[in-house]
């Protein structure tokens, strides 16, 4: 029976995941299918012919005996109406017009088969004055234009959901850890001059904010803390070098309700019957004893006591309404060991000092060196806040060096207010209770005695070049999702400091993967290999416990017919310009292609979106129907911006361009289109099929 449910219930994730694409499939269509019937209403109200309708491309395929064109089409009066083969537009098809240069000779010289005198037939589009054929040409992106404002409207009337803007995590030697930005801080504003703003949306209001500022300048930002409006001025960064788009290096808070257990995570702690016993919504509402009242307190605890097993109580609730029941259960959660190597790599001096920090009071600076806190050595640096995390709330010596002189400062420690290590590349370490943030290099500072790394070979000053996964075949078929054992992490070639490399390498995978190291000795010029099995420190550990929850999702619902409208104008405005924005930071090369998508993109968007509710995907379509209205009158031939252009010449010297200069541009913008659409099509195969572009 186990296998049955489970089963059914695969089987109804895939119906339920099929139906949000379905969905996503239908939204994108419409957009497509408004354009188009802009341009065909127009036609039709100057008395053009309009032959075909089409939603997609027509083009013919071929299937072993078969041959289609079209998956769906008909015939009402004149004109053929149609779903295309290819799903990358639409066409409305114009007696005496065609957008294919190949072609539009021929459709020119058909044009004048039912004219006078060698005429234009008078209801083929040229035979039409040009304001006519501008009201034509326009009228798609205008239609485009009018359902964004609609669809915003809608949505804001249904109801959006939304990631607010709480801060639970600062990435420590990020711009915002830097400006003092910290867990528990609500950002009101991003744009000069901006209202606070209750409702400002992390994943879109805060994240375009940032690309559109880019890092060349500082952008303001207003938070609240502690009931108090505080001004930053914030210059983002991107996070590695290689980084697409620069960012502020922060997280928003999540709930205490738990998300689905993931089974990589249950692989990376091996399995844990703590682990078997959540579900998807349990709430976590006590920690040893104590009622927890959010996920800002969740973190400070565990970057507090990263070395105690923890008491949790969840509350599960079962039905809804009058029906719902509410027990609870409790767990024991041991501490996340520290991946054991015995490499204890070379710190580097302070790289920053947070704002406001005990360590900033106190009179700590960037490029001073950390000995000791307390009574705790430097050493290690990976390990140095949760050795140090004892003397959380205490006031305690601490020891730098500094112009090669040691120095000892007196300072009070706060309590952690987040992790002080993360998975993500391009964090620094930090020592949130002092505020001060450092990197670890990939010089082996020393070697642990008895540990792996000295049964493999190395020694102090070895410089690590590159780490290679070298998992065996028990555990490549374990299920567990490898990163590409053929692709080496390379610490020079890339740039990546030793805590980013270690992460990857070693902490955030399962227990016991051997590694290949590839290293080069001090004072030789020979380079090195060893392979090193990593093993569960016994007296050391690392904040994260492997518990997921999921980010609050609240909707925002206009409160009435005139602030849905107001909202979809600000919307339409918003998604247009950013679309300029965009443009010109590629024309200018502040943003790569590469951060950008084709259609597959485009559709895993909006299935995304469809699972967020209507009201997401159809403020997705505004901003689909604003680029397509941006990108679509750019004056480039083929484009209805082109033809505008065109228009335009001929209005002005009273005839139209020469047929030859017209055919010539014509051919180059469908190169350029064409081109395009094939770097974006290839990005979205490197994107979605990697193994296909090795």
């Amino acid at each position: 029976m186990d296998y049955v449910l489970l089963a059914e219930t695969n089987f109804l994730g895939i119906l339920t995941n099929l139906g949000f694409f379905a969905m996503g499939v239908a939204g994108l269509g419409l957009v497509i299918f408004i354009h188009e019937l802009g341009h065909f209403l127009a036609a039709k109200a100057c008395g053009v012919k309009c032959e075909k309708f089409y939603v997609g491309f027509d083009a013919p395929i071929s299937i072993g005996p078969w041959k289609f064109s079209a998956l769906w089409k008909k015939q009402w009066g004149e004109t053929e109406y149609g779903i295309g083969t290819i799903p990358l537009g639409g066409y409305v098809k114009m007696l005496g017009q065609d957008d294919n240069p190949a072609a539009a000779e021929e459709e020119i010289a058909r044009s004048k088969e039912g004219g006078e005198g060698g005429q234009h037939d008078p209801r083929s589009y040229l035979a039409k004055s040009v304001p006519q054929r501008m009201m034509i040409i326009s009228a798609g992106v205008t239609f485009n234009v009018i359902s964004a404002v609609i669809f915003a409207a809608i949505a804001y009337m249904i109801g959006v959901s939304y990631t607010p803007c709480d801060v639970a995590y600062a990435q420590p030697g990020g711009p915002a850890w830097i400006a003092g930005i910290r867990p528990g801080d609500k950002i009101l504003s991003v744009t000069p001059g901006a209202e606070p703003n209750e409702n400002l949306r992390f994943r879109k209001d805060l994240t375009l904010a940032v690309v559109m500022n880019g890092d060349e300048k500082a952008m303001p930002i207003v938070i609240r803390r502690d009931d108090k409006l505080l001004d930053f001025d914030v210059q983002p960064k991107k996070p590695f070098p290689k980084a697409d788009f620069p960012l502020l290096g922060i997280s928003p808070e999540n709930t205490l309700k738990v998300a689905k257990p993931s089974e990589e995570y249950a692989m990376l702690v091996g399995d844990p019957e703590w682990m078997k016993q959540l579900q998807t919504d349990d709430l976590l509402v006590e920690v040893d004893g104590k009622p927890i009242a959010n996920y800002v307190e969740w973190e400070n605890i565990l970057a507090t006591r990263p070395a105690d097993t923890l008491k949790l109580k969840f509350e599960r609730t079962e039905g809804s309404g009058d029906a719902a029941k509410k027990s609870t259960y409790d767990i024991e959660l041991p501490p996340t060991p520290y991946r054991q190597t015995g490499l204890v790599m070379e710190m580097t001096p302070i790289e920053h000092v947070q704002a406001g920090s005990p360590a900033e009071t106190q009179g700590l600076k960037a490029g001073d060196k950390l000995v000791k806190i307390g009574d705790v050595t430097a050493a290690d640096g990976y390990t140095l806040a949760s050795r140090s995390a004892k003397y959380a709330g205490q006031t305690v010596d601490v020891v730098i060096t500094r112009d090669g002189e040691e120095k000892t400062f007196l300072i009070p420690m706060r309590r952690p207010l987040q992790y002080n290590t993360q998975s993500g590349y391009g964090s620094e370490l930090a020592v949130d209770m002092l505020g001060v943030s450092y990197s670890l290099t990939n010089r082996v500072a020393d070697v642990l005695a008895g540990s792996p790394a000295e049964a493999a070979g190395l020694k102090a000053g070895d410089e690590i070049r590159t780490l290679k996964l070298k998992p065996t075949d028990s555990q490549k078929e374990s299920g567990y999702s490898w990163p590409k054992s053929d692709e080496p992490l390379k610490l020079i070639e890339d740039e990546v400091d030793w805590q980013d490399a270690f992460n990857a390498a070693f902490q955030y995978l399962p227990a016991e993967v051997p590694v290949e190291v590839i290293f080069h000795r001090e004072g030789t010029n020979e380079t090195q290999t060893a392979l090193i099995t990593p093993v569960d420190s016994k007296d050391q550990f690392i904040e994260h416990r492997y518990i997921v929850f999921v980010s609050p999702s609240p909707k925002y619902v206009a409160k009435s017919l005139g602030e849905a409208f107001a909202l979809g104008f600000q919307e339409t405005g918003s998604g247009m310009g950013q679309v300029f924005a965009m443009l010109r930071k590629l024309v200018t090369g502040k943003v790569p292609l590469a951060g950008f998508g084709g259609p597959g993109t485009i559709l895993a968007v909006a299935t995304s979106e469809s699972s967020q509710g209507l009201g997401r995907l159809l403020l997705f379509l505004t901003l689909i129907s604003a680029n397509l209205a941006v990108i679509n009158f750019m004056p480039i031939p083929v484009l209805d911006g082109g033809h505008m252009v065109f228009l335009l010449y001929e209005g002005i010297m009273g005839k139209p361009l020469d047929e030859k200069w017209m055919m010539r541009l014509t051919f180059a913008g469908l190169a350029f289109v064409l081109l395009l659409m094939i770097c974006v099509i290839g990005l979205d195969i490197n994107r979605f099929l990697p193994w296909i572009t090795g």
